[in-house]
């Protein structure tokens, strides 16, 4: 579906095609840019920065065979470009209202189960180093294949592997916990 739509906006210089296009990828996009600078306001000036540059490149584009990977691998550069900035030129928000908020139907007990194991993902997500984090995220949250990771990274599809078997340790080594009967 997508591929259509960037063919249209490739070949027919098709606004319609681009606007939607926008909107499918545009969430997808606005969470790896946060998850790669953890700014929300840089994260939303490097996604619309990806899309202005398809825009504006779009005839020279008509030969991408993915068009998801190729916004995640420009978007993956605009933000290392973003972060080799002086630490003076960049702000880091860590704000509330930047975290997911997810709701739970059961009782209270396996609300602060779910949630202490929420925080556990979240911090060894974080602890990940930068390659493994980024494999991590890439494959489990935007559920790109290997082949796109490896893609977008530069990376061997083997590596994506390992990467992905690193991530996976260390996160069921984090939220392996038991509750103790009183």
């Amino acid at each position: 579906m997508y591929n259509q739509l960037f063919r249209n906006i490739t070949v027919n210089n098709d606004q319609a095609a681009f606007k939607a296009f926008y909107h499918h990828f545009f969430i997808k996009l606005l969470r790896f840019s946060f998850s790669l600078t953890r700014n929300k306001e840089v994260a939303e000036e490097i996604t619309n920065d990806v899309f202005m540059h398809c825009w504006q490149k779009r005839q020279s584009l008509a030969d991408i065979k993915n068009p998801q990977v190729y916004l995640f691998v420009v978007a993956k550069n605009k933000a290392i470009d973003y972060m080799r900035k002086p630490a003076s030129s960049r702000k880091v928000i860590f704000a509330e209202e930047d975290k997911l908020e997810i709701a739970f139907e059961s009782d209270l007990e396996q609300l602060m189960i779910s949630a202490e194991m929420i925080r556990k993902m979240e911090y060894t997500i974080e602890q990940l180093p930068p390659k493994c984090k980024m494999v991590y995220i890439l494959v489990k949250q935007y559920d790109l294949r290997y082949k796109e990771v490896a893609t977008i990274m530069n990376l061997s599809v083997k590596t994506v592997e390992n990467q992905l078997a690193i991530a996976m340790k260390r996160l069921t080594a984090a939220v392996n916990f038991t509750l103790e009967k009183a």
